[in-house]
């Protein structure tokens, strides 16, 4: 999708109805190279980058990842927030970069191909290994910088969508715009999103984005909800546990065993216990 595309898009969702309409607009043939590149020289040296070199290792090559902008890591840093209060005690988490994604992992277990996500929530465990992620995330969010915008709109949308990425976000920190492509069958149907939008995270059922408070700042409602969400989640499991550690004192205290025998078992105090006698 050009940048034309992007701009007359927001708000309607985009879909591609073959797959030689998809080709025609998405993929991009690189120039042949006079070259072989050998690929384990290549890789060996990726391996050996200095800590927190910004690259990622994709058909054989080194792609360096430029600086992000003060805007680019303020946008992730609110992106990550929000995802981490939402999830939060669940079984996805939310991690950023650096981050290391063995992509085509499931596909191909030899394949070197490793991605560098600005952020990704993952609800798959066992895909973890020491030092990466092998496979597929369930979603994955790219802030374009100016080095990277057309790496990100081409070629990591055709290479999420192949190994499966549920849902894969395109955010514009300079437009303040963000394209949501989300799975469908073989192919992403996407919706452009702005300032005065908000974005449902499809893969998590109840989690908006407000896309003004993204770009301009949180004004703390939000965090603020999910946070007493989780504590009155938390009052009510203590409450349940009380309720049943009651209901066994009382059976316990009916058959004849002694309040202090019970206060031991229970963890119960004895004005508790009185009150069931």
């Amino acid at each position: 999708m050009d940048e034309k595309g992007l701009e007359d898009g927001r708000g309607k969702e985009v879909t591609y109805e073959n797959d030689s309409e998809y080709k025609s607009q998405m993929f991009v043939k690189e120039a042949k190279v006079a070259y072989k590149v050998d690929e384990e020289i290549e890789y060996e040296k990726y391996l050996n980058l200095p800590e927190m070199t910004r690259a990622e290792f994709i058909d054989g090559r080194i792609y360096y990842l430029g600086a992000p902008t003060k805007k680019h890591q303020e946008v992730l840093k609110r992106l990550s927030t929000r995802f981490e209060n939402y999830l939060h005690g669940k079984s996805c988490d939310v991690y950023f970069a650096p981050f290391a994604v063995k992509i085509d992992f499931e596909f191909d277990q030899s394949s070197r191909n490793t991605l560098q996500p600005d952020l990704l929530v993952v609800c798959d465990d066992e895909k973890f290994s020491k030092q990466a992620l092998n496979g597929a995330p369930d979603l994955i969010i790219e802030i374009l910088s100016p080095s990277n915008a057309s790496h990100d709109r081409v070629f990591k949308y055709n290479k999420y969508l192949s190994v499966g990425v549920k849902e894969y976000w395109i955010v514009d920190p300079m437009k303040e715009k963000i394209m949501v492509n989300i799975i469908t069958g073989s192919m992403y149907s996407t919706t452009i999103y702005a300032k005065g939008d908000v974005i449902k995270v499809s893969i998590l059922a109840d989690l908006s984005i407000n896309v003004t408070d993204l770009f301009e700042g949180y004004k703390g409602k939000e965090i603020v909800e999910v946070e007493n969400a989780r504590l009155e989640e938390q009052m009510k499991a203590e409450a349940k546990v009380e309720a049943q550690k009651l209901e066994t004192a009382k059976r316990m205290l009916e058959s004849g065993i002694s309040i202090e025998q019970v206060a031991q078992i229970t963890g119960l105090d004895f004005e508790k216990l009185r009150k069931l006698c």
